[in-house]
């Protein structure tokens, strides 16, 4: 029987890069931990390293066409991933808030989501608005930021095919260099002239962890040497890099550091990390890549759970397993029946309304 679930055909599949489900496995992990009490300092970071991931992959599926001489087609392409992230978000949105309710009707209300406030979560502007919080939702900015990335991306690589004919690759590394610096300003501008000084959630401060995995992405396409590299020594800087940020960040506590310099440099060390074990083969590590699976429905599930088993169990480490393991075996129930279900749809509808 478990032979037969989907999620081992998968991780077979040649097409399925096993490096990058070691750093989903990481970064699922790391932020499912942390919204745990706080359990593990930092862990929050692996939504940076989510992003990194996003932009190499999503950027990929476009690179290809571009490669293939074959025409961007937006709604195709808006539609393939909204069959992949959709289900399972809406799912989460309604049922999620149904369980919340009944867990916290009598003591953490601010966990539901009011009808009245519905509206930016289903339309992916929540990390945009604020207040007010419902925090076992509210890990949902950054996917608000991932489909902001669906829209503009595909938009970019349409105009690179129609005005660019010439000197793509030049013009392509071009933009996407100025998106990271974009990305850097944003976060600069942010803190010292809007009155929120925030620059955690919003799409524009958030485009240079992206840039970064579509440059990823841009190395691996159009430059025949990076194999040769010795790519070891980029990992072993990432990881050098991330530790020097960390120690700076609790060194120094510094807002400014903290806002600006750490969220624009964190998503760096990623890239060089990504790029220094991105053609190692880890196929045999099997139960990592199992879990990095489930990744995407782990991370929408896990923090509505957080505070119930932390009020009712204690914060403790059996607490903790408890909850991982719990949180776990719903990501998998709501993959097979909800996202897998809809995936099986998706090559017959793409088929039937965008044959060209």
């Amino acid at each position: 029987m478990m032979n037969k679930l989907k999620v081992f055909e998968v991780l077979k599949t040649k097409d399925r890069i096993s490096s990058i489900d070691i750093f989903r496995f990481f970064a699922i992990t790391a932020v499912v931990i942390f919204h745990f009490n706080k359990k593990l300092p930092f862990g929050f970071l692996g939504v940076d390293l989510f992003f990194v991931i996003s932009g190499l992959l999503v950027s990929n599926i476009l690179t290809k066409e571009i490669k293939n001489e074959n025409k961007i087609n937006f709604f195709k392409f808006f539609i393939q991933r909204g069959f992949k992230i959709w289900p399972s978000y809406y799912y989460f949105l309604v049922v999620g808030n149904l369980i919340a309710y009944i867990i916290y009707r009598n003591s953490n209300t601010q966990e539901i989501i009011p009808i009245s406030d519905l509206k930016r979560y289903l339309l992916f502007y929540q990390n945009y608005t604020g207040t007010p919080f419902h925090w076992s939702f509210d890990h949902v900015w950054s996917l608000c930021v991932e489909e902001h990335f669906y829209i503009f991306l595909p938009i970019f690589f349409i105009l690179l095919q129609k005005f660019f004919i010439k000197n793509q690759i030049f013009w392509v590394f071009t933009f996407v260099l100025l998106t990271i610096l974009l990305g850097v300003f944003f976060k600069y501008y942010s803190y010292y002239y809007t009155n929120s000084h925030d620059t955690y959630s919003a799409t524009h401060n958030r485009i240079d962890a992206l840039g970064w995995g579509v440059l990823l992405n841009l190395i691996f396409n159009y430059s025949k040497k990076v194999k040769e590299l010795k790519l070891i020594y980029f990992f072993v800087s990432g990881v050098l890099l991330f530790m020097l940020l960390i120690y700076l960040n609790i060194s120094l506590n510094n807002e400014i550091f903290n806002k600006i310099y750490f969220h624009s440099l964190v998503p760096f060390a990623f890239f060089l990390m990504l790029l220094g074990l991105y053609f190692y083969d880890f196929s045999n590590l099997k139960f990592i890549r199992f879990v990095a699976y489930f990744s995407y429905n782990w991370y929408l599930w896990h923090p509505i759970f957080a505070i119930y088993f932390t009020n009712t169990f204690g914060d403790s480490f059996i607490s903790l397993i408890f909850y991982l393991v719990f949180t776990f075996i719903i990501s998998i129930f709501t993959t097979i029946f909800v996202e897998e279900k809809i995936l099986k749809q998706r090559s017959k509808f793409i088929e039937k309304y965008f044959k060209n």
